[in-house]
């Protein structure tokens, strides 16, 4: 399009995502074009960039080129138009500094130069302060993308200030805005320039460096109705007096960290109609903090990630403006009122990540303006109701992992032709697909997981051209992956685990494209795949327990750079582990365990330097790895889990191990190990003080606005028993195995330092000296074994009070004296103590024994007193008393956990120990 004869005596120009190619001016016209291939060699073409030519225009009162293609430096001849009072160059490329040209355009009263590229280094600010009539200050150095759900920011700019007191002669100033620019201030500092903007409507300083307590300025700003302070590290609570700010319309406050109660004043506020609290750890009851009378013009209520708790209110329906409900990862329960029928208004509801109860309310499917709903990762039950297979402008929903049960066809939601996003994983539900379907619309995202789908994988899918995220794990899928799979243009995202796929994957199918692919727990066959290209993108591999053969690629480090998660466990892959992974310097997780790798651990792996970050492992387990372990693995100094049991590793222990501060799991079990055990590893602060961290989630909410977790297993010998603990158990635990070795020497008693310590397993060694008197401090410790060794000397007596011991066994050793009693060692089965001909007392059936020398098992000697107390026979009530405080206990804790699955799946397996041992007293009684 060309646009000629504007005359050059023009006040206004407004062009605004307009594509703005070129701009030309000639003698008495203004020129402007889209179109690059326009022959106009009469005028001054600048393709992409501003001509100066076009600051003769010096009428001009009003400049909007916002959001075009526009690049380059920006004239001085700007400074010329000294009638411009509104000047728009925001989102756009402009390159060198523009903040020498604006100090002279005394009549300005609008400046948007948000994201426009150019330098605005904080010289600007200060020149600002010259333009005594500048109403409003766009100077946003980020763009912020699905801040809803995803923390995505694009970077157009540093911008940096020490301070803000240019504001101090642009005191009518209605609109201020610096998102994204580095104040680095306290709010004891933005208290005296903000004390004197008493115009100020709309202030915006989100993510810009703030700290310390919400400016108390802001309460004598009687204008403002629009206060964004949001990701800043504003760490007070939410003060009362803004509910004295009867003007306000929006409160942004999302990732500040705030803590404490939600105000009951904000209630007050008449106008109020939009609240983002988005991650904080604010406190409170639902009830109180949404009042439904009170908000009737509420559009927007978003309060995630905090603490809240109770049920939701069953008024909320007469919130009969609420477009936007975010209350997801909260601790709300209860069932969701019918009520929520009522919200004619809504497009977004995300109650995802709390305790709701009861069905899902067949009432929602009223809601004709609900786009998006996401009720997924909560305790709700029944099936899907009918009604929401009306809802037609539907385009994402979420209802993974909820409980629910029933028969459903994909026709299901045929109405909602705008559907991109479908989740259903996780769920009891049988969900039928018919081989011939297709559907009415494409599909973005596809979360499918555990739905009992079966046979072959679905033949619609080959219709899905906009599919980036597919996952069918779990779900007895059988036979090959078909080649058109591959052929899909925009997969990112695929999982195909833990079904019965066979068959080598299809030459279609690439994985230079994706960046995240499991396709573990299957029959695949073949060489594992390798990359086309570098793939740059690319972040998981999940290619565990399959058929794969061969080796892994020599140069997987360049072909795979930016990779965090590796996982090749339990194939048949053979040969040397590559020198080139050490390249992969993004690399978090290693899983090499059950193949047939020979050779050495490469010490490239030392410059894999994001393995000191959290949720790292390294499992090698289970193949033919010899040599010493290395020293330089000590430098790996926040490693989590180190697995190397069952391998052909020789030579002492590193003392550097001691080094790997954050180490909670750390077996090296089944090898030919000798030496003594290093002091040095009582060092591992991890198992000391509970700090090794929880579950992390993989990629948290993803672009799609779903949540995918690594499901990620260790096996741990606890309790005699070979356990797997997935991803939600296995950094709660800590343990420590160097069993079926040939280790010799006393036992540090360093290792009584790691008080946080739930498993300890050193039998099967050679072991001398005593049980250090010091395990009597390891106050977490579950599970002990020393079996198998050539321990001396009494049980300490210390270790009476360590309540959570539920195993323990010290046989086939050389032990004398009195088994201590009381508390846990009175649950003790009597094999746990055999092999020790010199040990005596409950549960063993020997009256008497003794040891060579008494004072050296670090106690002093037992009168005849005590002894004949320790011989009496244990009294027949003292079961009864115990048995019933069991009960109690045992069902008071379970009636929880019957309620609360995350502590299921935690804390169960800590009930097996104190059950085994009733059974055992039980036992000796008969």
């Amino acid at each position: 399009m060309i646009i000629r004869q504007i005359s050059s005596h023009v006040i206004k120009i407004h062009l605004s995502q307009f594509s703005v190619n070129s701009i030309y001016l000639d003698k008495d016209s203004l020129t402007i074009s889209d179109d690059n291939s326009t022959n106009l060699d009469e005028y001054y073409p600048t393709t992409g960039i501003l001509s100066p030519a076009l600051f003769k225009l010096k009428y001009l009162e009003h400049l909007d080129l916002s959001a075009n293609f526009l690049s380059g430096i920006i004239p001085e001849e700007l400074s010329s138009l000294h009638r411009l009072k509104h000047l728009d160059l925001s989102s756009n490329y402009f390159e060198g500094q523009i903040s020498k040209h604006i100090s002279s355009l005394h009549n300005l009263t609008y400046l948007d130069l948000s994201c426009a590229g150019a330098d605005l280094d904080g010289s600007i600010l200060w020149r600002l302060g010259n333009l005594s009539q500048l109403q409003v200050i766009d100077l946003a150095t980020k763009i912020y993308l699905q801040d809803e759900v995803s923390y995505n920011s694009y970077d157009c700019g540093p911008v940096y200030s020490p301070s803000l007191k240019w504001t101090e002669n642009v005191r009518g100033l209605k609109h201020l805005s610096l998102q994204g620019v580095e104040l680095n201030m306290t709010g004891k500092q933005l208290e005296a320039p903000l004390s004197r903007l008493h115009s100020l409507h709309h202030l915006s300083l989100k993510d810009c460096s703030l700290s310390g307590h919400i400016p108390n300025a802001l309460r004598n700003l009687t204008s403002l109705s629009h206060l964004h302070l949001g990701w800043n590290e504003l760490t007070s609570s939410l003060p009362t007096w803004l509910g004295n700010m009867t003007g306000l319309v929006s409160i942004h406050f999302d990732r500040c960290y705030l803590t404490g109660p939600f105000p009951s004043s904000l209630s007050r506020l008449p106008h109020l109609k939009e609240i983002k609290l988005v991650d904080n750890k604010i406190t409170g009851n639902i009830r109180q903090i949404l009042p439904c009378e009170a908000w009737p013009q509420l559009t927007r209520f978003a309060l995630s990630g905090s603490n809240v708790t109770g049920s939701l209110p069953p008024c909320i329906g007469n919130l009969s403006s609420l477009q936007y409900l975010d209350l997801v990862d909260n601790l709300l329960n209860g069932q969701i009122p019918a009520s929520v029928g009522l919200l004619s208004a809504l497009v977004y509801l995300d109650l995802s990540y709390n305790l709701l109860t009861g069905n899902v309310p067949s009432e929602l499917g009223g809601i004709s303006s609900l786009e998006v709903l996401y009720l997924d990762h909560n305790h709700l039950n029944g099936s899907i109701p009918n009604s929401l297979g009306y809802l037609s402008r539907l385009s994402s929903i979420n209802l993974g992992n909820i409980n629910l049960e029933g028969f459903i066809s994909l026709h299901f939601f045929e109405n909602a032709t705008r559907l991109v996003e479908l989740s259903l994983s996780d769920n009891k539900l049988t969900l039928h697909i018919e081989p011939e379907w297709i559907p009415p619309m494409q599909f973005q995202v596809l979360h499918l997981g555990s739905c009992n789908i079966g046979g072959l994988i679905p033949a619609f899918l080959s219709t899905q051209y906009s599919l980036g995220l597919l996952d069918l794990s779990n779900n007895s899928l059988f036979g090959n992956i078909p080649a058109w799979l591959g052929d899909l243009p925009y997969f990112v995202f695929i999982s195909l685990s833990h079904n019965n796929l066979q068959g080598e994957l299809p030459s279609s199918f690439d994985i230079s494209y994706y960046e995240k692919i499991y396709l573990g727990h299957n029959m695949l066959t073949g060489s594992v795949p390798i990359p086309s290209v570098p793939a740059s993108d690319f972040e998981l591999l999940d290619l565990s327990q399959n058929r794969f053969t061969g080796f892994i690629p020599v140069e997987i480090g360049l072909l795979l750079p930016n990779i965090e998660f590796l996982l090749y466990s339990e194939n048949d892959l053979r040969g040397d582990i590559p020198s080139s992974i050490g390249l992969l310097q993004k690399l978090r997780d290693l899983d090499l365990s059950g193949n047939n790798f020979e050779g050495k651990i490469p010490s490239s792996l030392t410059n894999c330097t994001a393995l000191k970050r959290l949720n790292l492992i390294l499992d090698v387990a289970n193949n033919f790895l010899s040599g010493n372990i290395p020293q330089w693995l000590g430098q790996l100094s926040e490693l989590m889990i180190l697995v190397l049991r069952s391998n052909n590793f020789k030579g002492w222990i590193p003392n550097a191990l001691g080094n790997l501060s954050i180490l909670h799991i750390l077996d090296i079990s089944h090898n030919d190990l000798t030496g003594a055990i290093p002091p040095e590893l009582g060092k591992l602060t991890g198992m000391m003080d509970g700090e090794a961290g929880g579950s992390e989630v993989l990629n948290g909410r993803s672009s799609f606005g779903l949540s995918y977790y690594y499901k990620e297993e260790i096996n741990v010998t606890n309790k005699g028993l070979n356990l797997a603990y997935g991803n939600s158990v296995l950094l709660l635990i800590t343990a420590f195995d160097l069993s079926s070795n040939q280790l010799s020497g006393d036992i540090p008693s360093e290792i009584g330092n790691l008080k946080h310590l739930h498993v300890l397993n050193l039998s099967g060694n050679s072991l001398t000296g005593e049980i250090p008197v010091s395990f009597g401090l390891l106050e977490q410790l579950e599970s002990l074994d020393l079996s198998n060794n050539k321990l001396r000397g009494r049980i300490p007596g210390q270790m009476v009070p360590l309540s959570f011991l539920s195993f323990f066994i010290v046989s086939n050793n050389m032990l004398c004296e009195t088994i201590p009693s009381g508390t846990q060692f009175s649950t003790f089965n009597s094999t746990y103590f055999s092999g020790n001909p010199d040990l005596c007392g409950f549960p063993v059936d020997k009256r008497s024994c003794g040891c060579e020398n008494n004072s050296s098992a670090g106690m002093p000697p037992v009168s005849e007193d005590e002894e004949e107390e320790e011989e009496e026979e244990i009294p027949w009530y003292w079961y009864v008393s115990w048995m019933a405080s069991f009960a109690v206990g045992f069902w008071g804790v379970f009636g929880v956990l019957c309620l609360k699955k995350k502590w299921r799946v935690i804390y169960i397996r800590a009930l097996d120990g104190y059950a085994v041992g009733l059974l055992n007293i039980l036992s000796l009684r008969k």
